[in-house]
């Protein structure tokens, strides 16, 4: 829940970045002259900024932009509701299956693993398979089945939270390639024959979606790193919680054997 809360903290901040520039002046109309008119100063031009006009100015290389900080919200929103104990390794069934392993009843248990899709019951079915009813356990099989799964099923959960690294990767290199191409709008500009107004006039137009670029790909990719380092983490210590789960019920099905083979 930490985590969770962390991760829900720094994506409000950096909602609240953004906050200024969502055109919340609009509201009052008489606020909206006042910042016109600051907005004509060069100390107070970020308040005639609106994010419709970074988006519009910003070029086609912007729609982009919009479509990743969509998907990186998206992200965030299904790990917060998929990286949870109950759906990784729910208590009950942990319980459930270190009764039934205290009783040695494996029958039992391979039906309770098959009714839960669970990656925890994924790994125990895949121990149990090494297991035949009536004669000893062959704990070093069956631990090292249960570690080839637990090891794919966590690589499940990486490659899971992987997408919103590469979020926050391809979001300031699509930054970049606006910024080349609004420098290149700008000195073709220069180039031209026009006059020297409008030559200014491509100049800064170049520029600014130069600039807005390079600041979407920046306000995409920063969040997005800082919630996969939570996510990263969240994921560890799920993972570590599961194989200790696991080991458990595998340890309780092993003493429960007479005849079994247990060198912990």
């Amino acid at each position: 829940m930490k985590k969770i809360a962390l991760a829900l903290l720094v994506f409000s901040i950096f909602s609240g970045m953004l906050y200024p520039l969502l055109g919340a002046d609009r509201e009052n109309p008489a606020a909206s002259d006042t910042v016109a008119v600051v907005a004509a100063e060069p100390t107070g031009a970020l308040e005639g900024l609106t994010l419709r006009q970074i988006v519009s100015d910003g070029g086609i290389v912007m729609y982009p932009l919009v479509g990743l900080s969509f998907l990186a919200v998206g992200l965030v929103i299904l790990y917060l509701l998929t990286l949870r104990e109950k759906l990784i390794y729910p208590k009950a069934f942990i319980r459930e299956a270190q009764d039934a392993a205290e009783m040695g009843d494996m029958e039992a248990l391979r039906e309770l693993c098959l009714e839960n899709a669970t990656p925890a019951a994924k790994i125990i079915h895949s121990a149990l398979e090494q297991c035949v009813q009536g004669q000893p356990i062959d704990y070093n099989s069956v631990q090292d089945a249960m570690e080839d799964e637990g090891n794919r099923q966590a690589g499940y959960l990486w490659q899971r939270i992987q997408y919103l690294l590469d979020v926050s990767t391809i979001a300031p290199m699509v930054g970049l390639l606006g910024t080349v191409w609004g420098m290149m709008i700008s000195f073709s500009g220069l180039e031209s024959g026009v006059n020297l107004i409008n030559k200014a006039d491509t100049l800064a137009s170049g520029v600014s979606q130069a600039m807005y670029t390079t600041f979407g790909g920046l306000v995409i990719a920063i969040p997005s790193m800082a919630l996969y380092t939570l996510f990263r983490g969240r994921v560890n210590t799920v993972v570590s919680a599961m194989e200790s789960a696991c080991n458990s019920v595998l340890r309780r099905l092993a003493n429960s054997r007479k005849n079994s083979v247990f060198t912990p």
